[in-house]
């Protein structure tokens, strides 16, 4: 048996049901490739409890789509008929006050599926005055948060917790990125 590495991977499976470049899909790509870093670096740092479970890798299931693609979603999964930034369908509840060990089989666990809307990421993008790629990954990370059981609906102080491991999360983005690694 292969032993288990440290600190969990994090894989990633996407699509996108709107037109990418090729170019778009390279940058794409890379970014990914960071991010998993960044949600590794979280797990270490116990954004979620391990209670002694032995965790090598995290799946996330990610769709870029178009404004008419969230809109269904969100009326059918949330109730809600308009165009949203990001959804997340988490496949495990509770994951950071309960035990996960039900959600992990052979070393592995499915986080969940997330869902983000090039338009509107575009559109506050431009509102924010920030590039693309940055507003992007602040909805991926803020969507990942989610699928790892936070919820800034909840209340204040959830939406305080949740807000500070988003800025965590960026903050370790912008050094792994700098780095290259």
């Amino acid at each position: 048996m292969a032993s288990m590495k440290k600190h969990p991977s994090l894989e990633i499976d996407y699509r996108s049901t709107v037109k990418l470049s090729s170019l778009e899909k390279k940058k794409l790509e890379l970014w990914l490739k960071h991010s998993s870093r960044v949600v590794e670096k979280l797990i270490s740092e116990k954004v979620i409890p391990l209670k002694g479970v032995k965790l090598s890798t995290v799946r996330v299931s990610l769709l870029i789509c178009g404004d008419s693609r969230i809109k269904g979603l969100n009326r059918e999964f949330r109730g809600k008929d308009k165009v949203t930034d990001v959804l997340s369908f988490p496949s495990a509840e509770g994951l950071r006050t309960g035990s996960i060990k039900d959600y992990v089989v052979g070393g592995e666990m499915f986080l969940g599926d997330l869902a983000i809307c090039h338009e509107q990421t575009k559109r506050q993008a431009k509102k924010f005055s920030i590039s693309y790629w940055d507003e992007f990954i602040h909805l991926y990370f803020h969507g990942i948060l989610h699928l790892l059981g936070f919820d800034h609906e909840l209340s204040e102080k959830e939406e305080k917790i949740m807000q500070k491991w988003e800025e965590r999360a960026l903050k370790i983005f912008s050094e792994t990125k700098k780095k290259g690694a």
